[in-house]
């Protein structure tokens, strides 16, 4: 990929990022984003998805469709927050696909660790972040969650556009705008899944349909457009 920065150089790269993400408090992600050498590390080509889904099913007391989604809402939000961050930053994200990213399931909350296997850092252009982040990890997981659970297409995109605006809000960076921005040049499936006006989803993470839990904040049952 043109421009893409490995090793050294990329972690010189990162630095700016790395801070950020330090300074945010972003407590699903790996200190440095580096994955690290302890069991339970695995490439997200090779994680135990149908233990994690299971451990998610157990801790909420979830069917398996709603615990795929519940799972992937964490899962698509520590994975866009560096590629978010990064583009907000420097406009050089962090290249994250099936092979180059690494997770750590966790027992308490966030209940996983993201981090890179080897740090490579592209531009952050709207059509790299679609190839790799879009295209190379989060659609090869959505359909290993929908043929394992069922557990619909949109609403799962609908987690990912969700997570490439709400840093935006959360980390004190450009807010809507910035946002808007940023979809519009990824595109793809999370194009139209957030209002941009209200920050309201057009889809639903199904935490709602738990007993006893209400409406997440951004949740579309709040509004008739859902």
């Amino acid at each position: 990929m043109e421009g893409t920065l490995v090793g050294g150089r990329a972690l010189e790269a990162l630095g700016p990022l790395v801070a950020g993400l330090r300074a945010g408090n972003a407590a699903g992600v790996a200190p440095g984003l580096r994955a690290g050498t302890q069991d339970g590390w695995a490439s997200v080509e090779d994680m135990p998805l149908e233990e994690m889904i299971q451990a998610a099913a157990e801790r909420w007391s979830a069917p398996p469709h709603v615990a795929a989604a519940l799972w992937w809402k964490g899962f698509s939000y520590w994975t866009a927050l560096p590629v978010v961050m990064g583009w907000a930053m420097t406009r050089r994200v962090p290249v994250m696909t099936m092979e180059t990213t690494a997770v750590l399931p966790l027992s308490e909350a966030p209940h996983m660790l993201i981090g890179l296997i080897e740090p490579q850092v592209a531009p952050g252009e709207g059509r790299i972040i679609r190839e790799t982040l879009i295209e190379g990890l989060h659609a090869p997981v959505i359909e290993r969650l929908n043929a394992l659970t069922r557990a619909g297409r949109r609403g799962l995109w609908g987690s990912v556009a969700e997570a490439f605006v709400e840093p935006f809000d959360l980390l004190g960076m450009p807010g809507a705008a910035g946002a808007e921005e940023l979809t519009a040049a990824v595109g793809g499936p999370i194009a139209g899944l957030i209002d941009m006006t209200s920050g309201r989803r057009r889809t639903c993470c199904l935490w709602v349909t738990l007993p006893g839990n209400d409406a997440c904040p951004t949740c579309c049952v709040k509004e008739p457009a859902c």
